[in-house]
């Protein structure tokens, strides 16, 4: 950019070459050109300077904005370790304690086994028992130091997978480990008793790893719902004219336990959200749910209908239900998270739907059973004479 001292220059030269020449003709014209010029490179500047105001204020809000989402990031990262201090054990306490149990064996085992080779070579019986029983000490607490390692590293996993949820299923955390379902229950039991999981529980079925105290209230109150309604249909039927039921099958009271189980599930999710409208949908879908196993209670036959509940919509409905809840607790409720959390309540009304026509299904097979009664009834009350035949009756 030419300076104002440029065209001041310009301006006084001009000035002087008029009053030399006594030509005043062309000064108005030359003032004029150099005050225009100067002032499209004063603007030019201006608009420059303003351009890089602007690019330094925008960078400042960019920096600005970096640095509160990061200081909001590390509240919540603090936050969440504090959550999870209160639901999980110190994940180094397995690894400590299998670190100095493969030590000890190793010491062990390298004190000892030249004392039982020496022994062993030397004909000394006794001390080659002795220092080969130590020796086998030490080897078997090295196994069990590999062991206690291997433990801590899956529990690491499992703390990684659960994190701060209330519930995990044990055929979810198999999947995900790539190991046995028995192989994951053996783990948990083991956490829950060394109180790894400072809260946690399994379900009586062990399907389902409970994780907060919360939880675990809820589970054991549905429960002990469940288990005073049986007590009072069983004290219900005892008092009947009728002849008391035969006693269910094991896979009858199985698949019920296990319906339970969902029930419990779907109860706590429904604890934890908060909209109204999605919290009816969950209690009607509940309430459908309970009379269809109570249906089955009374009419073992009808366990055959039950397929596609226990293999599908009730296991779609529990992951469904968790996705919500888990969507519902974040802190920004962003347009992808609400479109996602209508696309869920849109589902759970066609799930409704699909658990009412399950019930009536329930209620058909049921139906067609006396239907069938009646009409057995009719006839032999014909044959006897004792009512109209029902041929007669159509004519």
């Amino acid at each position: 950019m030419a300076s104002t001292d440029n065209f001041g220059n310009q301006i006084r030269d001009a000035v002087q070459s008029a009053v030399d020449s006594q030509d005043y003709s062309k000064l108005q014209a030359t003032i004029e050109q150099s005050i225009n010029a100067a002032a499209v490179s004063i603007g030019r500047g201006l608009a420059q300077a303003q351009t890089g105001f602007e690019r330094a204020q925008a960078e400042y809000a960019r920096d600005r904005q970096r640095a509160e989402e990061k200081r909001a990031a590390e509240e919540r990262q603090a936050e969440e370790a504090r959550a999870m201090e209160l639901v999980y054990a110190a994940p180094a306490g397995p690894q400590v304690r299998g670190g100095g149990m493969l030590a000890g064996g190793i010491v062990a085992t390298s004190f000892f086994l030249p004392f039982f080779l020496l022994g062993a070579l030397s004909g000394a019986g006794v001390t080659a028992i002795t220092f080969g029983a130590l020796t086998a000490a030490g080897i078997a607490l090295i196994v069990a130091g590999a062991k206690e390692i291997a433990f801590a590293m899956r529990f690491k996993k499992y703390r990684g997978l659960i994190g701060l949820r209330d519930h995990a299923e044990v055929r979810e955390l198999a999947l995900a480990l790539g190991r046995s379902d028995a192989d994951v229950v053996k783990d948990l039991r083991k956490a829950v008793q060394r109180r790894l999981f400072k809260q946690g529980m399994l379900d009586d079925r062990e399907q389902t790893i409970i994780m907060t105290d919360e939880a675990k209230q809820l589970y054991l109150q549905s429960k002990k719902e469940f288990e005073s309604r049986r007590r009072q249909e069983l004290m219900a039927g005892s008092v009947s004219p009728q002849p008391s039921a035969a006693p269910l099958s094991a896979d009858v009271q199985a698949l019920l336990a296990e319906g339970e189980a969902y029930v419990a599930k779907i109860r706590l999710a429904n604890e934890a959200i908060a909209d109204p409208e999605v919290t009816r949908k969950i209690d009607q879908i509940e309430q459908v749910v309970r009379t269809i196993f109570a249906r089955v209670e009374e009419h073992p036959e009808a366990a055959e209908d039950l397929g596609q509940l226990m293999n599908y919509y009730l296991p779609t409905t529990s992951k469904l239900l968790d996705a919500y809840r888990d969507l519902d607790a974040q802190p920004i409720q962003g347009e992808n998270i609400l479109k996602s959390k209508r696309e869920i309540a849109g589902a759970l009304d066609s799930l409704a739907v699909a658990f009412e026509k399950l019930l009536d299904q329930v209620f058909r097979s049921v139906a067609w059973d006396v239907s069938a009664d009646v009409a057995v009834l009719h006839t032999v009350l014909a044959q006897e004479g004792l009512a109209q035949s029902p041929f007669d009756m159509r004519k």
